[in-house]
């Protein structure tokens, strides 16, 4: 084997590691812990080819099988002294280089750039919080990112899909296989309507030309969906502005995603749960009731008359 230590793309990966966290706003402290791992990974023959190989294979093929990768990275974990998600973190890192250009080839802007690839800067946070650990616990939620199938446009993240389901309302009708903008909410603040109208109106513009003469829909899985929000949040609540917006066309009732309210905490009995938010607070009073979480599936029939946005 080569040695890679010598390798220019030791110094390409510790540079590019570098400006990554300066520009997405990673901690200094964070930073220097990517990097020392980093270094520890050019000290591992194994690690180390598992990822030179994935970033020549991302350089010709971004649709390469990165579920096979991140299991390789998992497996190599205990033998090379970095945590599974830290790996995944770099690994991600890594291949941002070869992201970047394919944003410039395609002619998306910068700023689109950053907003996406911050998403890996949520994920730290969640990370930190839910588990002690810098790093990505959802690497398989990261891929369509490095695909360059989703994007984040302002306050919310979209990509493409085929509607699964039949829906009519309205005038509107939508059957299986109709393509709908899907909506993701990234854990980086409070929902503030104007932030996310123009960030709705942002989405419609860019993926304009896949619906041509069809009303453009946005669709939402979500447990800011969840109906009996309207039950239990207050009136003010940036939660249930958000889903004025959605007819609710179907919900299920489970706890699953309670680690996105209380984090670390979220396995513990009602009455032990946190309340260090009015959000918080108000799920605790809820579940301390007796009752499920949860969340609701809506649809989102854009009109720029709603917004005041001009597409």
């Amino acid at each position: 084997m080569q040695n890679y230590e010598k390798n220019d793309f030791k110094q390409e990966w510790m540079e590019n590691l570098s400006l990554f966290a300066r520009e997405m706003d990673y901690p200094r402290e964070v930073a220097a812990s990517l990097a020392q791992s980093l270094e520890q990974v050019f000290k591992n023959r194994e690690v180390l080819h598992i990822l030179t190989a994935a970033d020549r294979t991302y350089s010709e093929n971004i649709h390469m099988d990165y579920e096979k990768i991140l299991e390789e990275l998992k497996d190599v974990s205990p033998r090379c002294g970095i945590h599974t998600y830290t790996l995944h973190m770099l690994f991600y890192i890594i291949l941002s280089r070869k992201t970047r250009k394919i944003y410039e080839e395609r002619g998306i802007a910068p700023e689109i750039f950053r907003a996406s690839m911050m998403d890996l800067h949520w994920k730290l946070l969640e990370c930190r919080k839910m588990f002690g650990i810098w790093g990505t616990s959802v690497a398989q939620w990261q891929i369509w990112w490095f695909e360059v199938r989703r994007f984040a446009l302002g306050r919310f993240q979209y990509e493409l899909v085929p509607f699964r389901e039949t829906y009519e309302k309205d005038g509107v009708s939508l059957h299986p296989g109709d393509l709908v903008i899907n909506v993701h909410i990234p854990s980086c603040g409070p929902l503030k309507r104007e932030e996310y109208m123009k960030s709705y109106a942002m989405a419609a513009d860019f993926f304009r030309d896949s619906f041509k003469d069809r009303p453009i829909v946005f669709l939402c899985e979500s447990w800011m969906l969840f109906p009996e929000h309207r039950l239990f949040l207050p009136k003010t609540s940036n939660i249930l502005g958000f889903m004025q917006d959605y007819d609710i066309f179907r919900e299920e009732y489970n706890n699953g995603d309670l680690w996105r309210i209380f984090y670390e905490d979220y396995e513990k009995p009602a009455d032990k749960l946190p309340g260090n938010t009015g959000l918080q607070r108000a799920y605790r009073s809820w579940l301390m009731e007796g009752h499920m979480a949860g969340m609701g599936f809506g649809v989102f029939i854009y009109d720029k008359r709603v917004t005041g946005e001009e597409l």
